[in-house]
């Protein structure tokens, strides 16, 4: 009984260093699927599934094949923002060609950020960051005094760059509504990856709403995030079509 004993021990003791040493890959690691590069390009092929996606994260934003709306993940939910403001659920076999999840239990506590503007509450969050040479994940939960969104259509082949397919984007001005804003933020230096600086979906507390952030203004709210520690990239399978012409500001895309 005793070396059973030892062995059920030893076999309990490796299973859960196991499972502490896949907690600890997931702790921090951000994953990505595309680039914002060859999404400005007009890259919109689907590559990746939402069933493989939520392996890797509960939290994030991202888009749909064609552009087709906007995504953000909440709470390990999916939903995509079309073009009537709506946000629908994700079905396990959609693909995206651009999104960014982590998961996040809400590690490094942000503050309050009451009566902030979207610039101001950027500025405010990059303050905050222990060291914003990384990647973050953060999501601030509130009431919003007014939150402007919107959402792209579904465009067809052969894609037009990203700028010209958010001239027919539709917008969607919401007031005194509560819900969480997703961001990602990306520092300067991989600006081919990601959008430099910060990047906002957001989800109305009752799901039903959402889409990319282009204004708000917070009335009162509180930030939680993670400090992604390690990145993954499934890059785009050929080579990104040339971009004619600048780069769209930060927080445009």
């Amino acid at each position: 009984m005793p070396r059973i004993a030892r062995t059920v021990r030893a076999a309990l003791g490796a299973a859960f260093f196991v499972v502490l040493a896949a907690a600890s890959a997931l702790a921090g690691e951000l994953y990505q699927v595309g680039t914002i590069e060859a999404l400005l390009a007009g890259d919109y092929a689907g590559r990746e599934t939402f069933a493989t996606l939520a392996r890797y994260g509960d939290c994030g934003l991202g888009t749909f094949s064609d552009l087709d709306g906007e995504m953000v993940a909440l709470d390990g939910r999916f939903y995509q923002v079309k073009t009537d403001g709506r946000a629908y659920p994700v079905a396990p076999s959609q693909k995206t060609p651009f999104a960014q999840v982590t998961h996040c239990a809400g590690a490094l506590d942000l503050g309050r950020l009451d009566g902030l503007d979207l610039a101001g509450l950027g500025a405010a969050l990059a303050t905050r960051l222990p060291d914003p040479t990384r990647f973050y994940v953060v999501r601030v939960d509130g009431l919003f005094t007014s939150i402007r969104t919107r959402s792209v259509p579904a465009q067809q082949q052969p894609w037009p760059p990203l700028a010209t397919a958010c001239k027919a984007q539709a917008e969607f001005p919401m007031q005194e509504v509560a819900g969480t804003m997703v961001g990602v933020y990306t520092p300067p230096n991989v600006a081919a990856l990601s959008p430099v600086g910060w990047h906002f979906h957001f989800l109305t507390t009752d799901r039903t709403r959402g889409g990319h952030v282009l204004a708000a203004t917070v009335a009162v709210a509180k930030a939680r995030g993670e400090q992604v520690t390690d990145l993954r990239v499934v890059f785009p399978a050929g080579p990104t079509p040339r971009m004619d012409g600048p780069r769209p500001a930060a927080g445009t895309e």
